[in-house]
């Protein structure tokens, strides 16, 4: 995708606060778990974890899963943002069954799930919940319904679509680029970037990617970030964003920095801080 095209397909953000998105970001969080719960389940584990990332389906403005397979053939389970709505996709891309989770809780979210992959020729006892990774808390962890504003859950997907349309076109771009993921523990979208080891062998490598917030910002993010970290002495100047120093060493930029902007600035101003921010990092990485 050229720069132009990508710019015709951002989608202006700001409509509501960054700061304002925490209460249904976590929902769409815990939501998202249901959806892995199929591929931990029904995939193959791998080393690395991509059995259990998402991906970001443009013509259907959905997070989805890996294809499952089943006797009745392959399908895919995805999470629709802004109508906080499962739901099942064949192979044709086509979405079959659905299950709208506003009102709903957790609970009746997995037994909908064990009843399609018993529907399918799975087992439905072999689903489980269980994950080998804890996310950030929230009541509808503990029963309580989902029950995410429309204005927020729009907004959130929003940011996926302008993230998966980066991130795409950069992953496409850069050599050693990975498949562009939704990681379900951090719940960032990413690809990261492996570089030739340097003269002892160690492996180096450029992360980058979109976080709807976390523990460090209570607001959507972009970030780059190299590895192995380098000493935080020698960071050099960037041209957006900040450097970001605690727990984890890497570029940030916060929405709030770039969502006054019109739609078209707000999408140069996040291209020149990647291409900025990368720079820099394989000038770090050596």
């Amino acid at each position: 995708m050229s720069a132009q095209a990508s710019t015709d397909y951002w989608t202006r953000l700001g409509e509501v606060r960054p700061d304002g998105l925490t209460d249904a970001r976590l929902q769409v969080h815990h939501a998202a778990q249901i959806v892995v719960s199929a591929t931990i389940s029904y995939l193959p584990a791998r080393h690395d974890d991509s059995h259990t990332a998402l991906r970001w389906s443009a013509p259907l403005s959905t997070l989805v899963t890996e294809s499952i397979p089943t006797p009745a053939g392959a399908f895919q389970v995805a999470l629709q943002p802004t109508r906080l709505t499962l739901s099942t996709v064949d192979e044709a891309g086509v979405v079959e069954q659905s299950f709208p989770l506003t009102g709903r809780t957790v609970g009746e979210g997995h037994e909908w799930l064990a009843d399609v992959a018993r529907s399918v020729g799975l087992d439905g006892g072999v689903l489980t919940s269980r994950k080998h990774y804890t996310i950030h808390p929230h009541e509808v962890a503990e029963g309580a319904a989902f029950s995410a504003g429309q204005r927020e859950l729009a907004e959130l997907e929003r940011y996926w679509s302008n993230a998966a349309l980066i991130l795409e076109s950069f992953a496409q771009a850069a050599p050693g680029a990975s498949p562009v993921r939704v990681w379900p523990h951090h719940f960032d979208m990413a690809s990261l970037v492996s570089l030739p080891a340097d003269a002892r062998g160690t492996s180096r490598t450029i992360g980058v990617g979109h976080s709807p917030g976390d523990e460090w910002y209570a607001e959507p993010y972009w970030y780059v970030g190299a590895y192995p970290y380098p000493p935080t002495t020698v960071l050099p100047q960037l041209g957006h964003g900040h450097w970001h120093t605690k727990g984890w060493v890497g570029a940030a930029l916060p929405a709030s920095e770039y969502v006054g902007a019109d739609r078209i600035d707000q999408y140069r101003l996040v291209s020149a801080f990647i291409d900025s921010a990368v720079s820099a990092c394989r000038a770090l990485l050596g």
